[in-house]
């Protein structure tokens, strides 16, 4: 919950100094080979990754968000990235090197919105759906048994085509991923400053390693016992990328307000004939 303001301005200054070190810690220059400190995707290792590119860019040129395929004709992003119209963007699934052939190009024939996002800046969610039939598969949607996943040290995975580090500017056209940690919401207690919502998001980070700048509207996902992958999260927003002290922030999915709502817009479109 998104605390009172007298009680946030309490937390501003004790948490200062910390955000202060990370602030310097991030302005140090340091490599990264990957999301930000992880390693490249193997070929059609994750079907379900969307890229979400300036409409007309080829490559990961145009690259702006990621997103992941939930449906035939709907791709699940975050609200933040949907800030443009329908012919400025197109959507590229079915490819792990942006750069290579095959897969599909996409036209996006409309957007829905979280309703609380735009108040509230969480439940940073949003569908976008297609114009054709998308042939990449799908990846599952959590349910309820699924909450396990979002506890605290429970190793999730994020994919993305994001820049290799913090205000980097070329992303690669080679899909990369990383491991990252849940964090226990105590441990996250430091993204109050920037408006952490412990009912609609959830914090995952590693040292070293965070999904970063155009990584953002991608998912964040575990796996079952039964060995099916399950998307946990959606990439929400952050203090720069593997900044120390500050994990990464993620819409939750499985939060009531949040799934249920994926799931009514989803069946309004198959209604709608969409």
């Amino acid at each position: 919950m998104t605390p009172h303001p007298a009680v946030r301005g309490v937390l501003v200054r004790l948490l200062a100094p910390l955000l202060f070190l990370a602030l310097a810690v991030a302005a140090l220059p340091a490599p990264a080979t990957a999301i930000v400190g992880g390693e490249d995707a193997k070929k059609g290792e994750f079907p379900f990754m969307a890229s979400i590119q300036r409409a007309g860019s080829s490559g990961s040129e145009g690259q702006i968000c990621g997103g992941s395929v939930v449906g035939k004709r709907w791709i699940l992003t975050a609200a933040h990235c949907t800030v443009f119209s329908k012919k400025q963007v197109q959507v590229v699934v079915g490819r792990t090197d942006l750069s290579a052939k095959g897969g599909q190009v996409l036209r996006v024939s409309g957007f829905a919105v979280h309703p609380d996002y735009d108040d509230t800046g969480s439940s940073d969610v949003a569908l976008w759906r297609t114009k054709k039939r998308i042939k990449a598969p799908r990846i599952a949607l959590p349910k309820a048994a699924d909450d396990a996943l979002e506890a605290a040290g429970t190793v999730l995975t994020v994919a993305g085509w994001g820049v290799e580090s913090s205000g980097g500017s070329e992303a690669p056209e080679n899909l990369k991923k990383v491991d990252v940690s849940v964090s226990s919401d105590l441990e996250c207690i430091t993204n109050l400053l920037l408006g952490f919502n412990a009912d609609t998001e959830f914090c995952a980070s590693e040292l070293g390693g965070d999904s970063c700048q155009g990584d953002s509207g991608g998912p964040i996902f575990g796996t079952r016992e039964s060995g099916k992958v399950v998307q946990v999260g959606v990439v929400s927003y952050g203090l720069g990328c593997a900044v120390p002290l500050f994990p990464g922030v993620y819409a939750e999915l499985n939060a009531p307000g949040i799934i249920d709502w994926v799931r009514a817009t989803m069946r309004a479109g198959k209604k709608a004939g969409s």
